[in-house]
């Protein structure tokens, strides 16, 4: 692989992980503005069980892992490496069957 051919890898790997990173970024915000929303909504009619917790619960599940996947070194992305480890491991098991 020659200069130009990994400068522009760099930078389209480097173009997805910042978009990764904004949508994060954006979903975090629709997170705060639902969950201020209903918990608006449970304190006006009256308080009692916290129902909000459980979209707060799910939403937060999906932070979770979209932050994962915007923040961890590699989440989601399929490199040579990978790559090769799985080829190996392919014929192994077919070696062996």
């Amino acid at each position: 692989m020659d200069e130009m051919e990994r400068e522009a890898r760099l930078r389209r790997d480097a173009k997805r992980r910042l978009d990764a990173r904004n949508g994060f970024y954006w979903f975090l915000v629709v997170c705060l503005v639902v969950w201020g929303i209903l918990t608006f909504v449970w304190w006006q009619s009256g308080g009692g069980y916290f129902w909000p917790a459980w979209a707060m619960l799910g939403m937060g599940i999906a932070l979770v892992f979209t932050a994962a996947a915007a923040f961890l070194p590699g989440a989601g992305q399929v490199t040579e490496d990978r790559i090769d480890r799985e080829v190996e491991r392919m014929k192994r098991k077919s070696s062996g069957s």
